[in-house]
């Protein structure tokens, strides 16, 4: 099986097996947003890494991203 290298960007694991991905809405036209939305905290747990906004990836898409990137160590129960 291919890893969807698209895929492989956007995604990521931590360190306890969850799925992270980026927040959408804030890369660009930030001005015209309030800061409640461009500043919003982040929970503790996730914060490894600065390129992701730590947002967890919905239980209902799993499948759809361990399909896209079958050699992920994911673990499947994390919450």
């Amino acid at each position: 099986m291919k890893t969807h290298k698209a895929s492989a960007k956007r995604f990521r694991v931590t360190g306890r097996g969850k799925l992270v991905r980026r927040r959408a809405g804030k890369q660009h036209l930030l001005a015209k947003k309030n800061n409640k939305l461009q500043f919003e905290k982040v929970p503790y747990d996730l914060k490894d890494s600065a390129r992701y906004s730590k947002h967890a990836v919905s239980r209902s898409d799993y499948d759809n991203v361990i399909g896209a990137l079958p050699y992920l160590k994911v673990n499947r129960n994390a919450k």
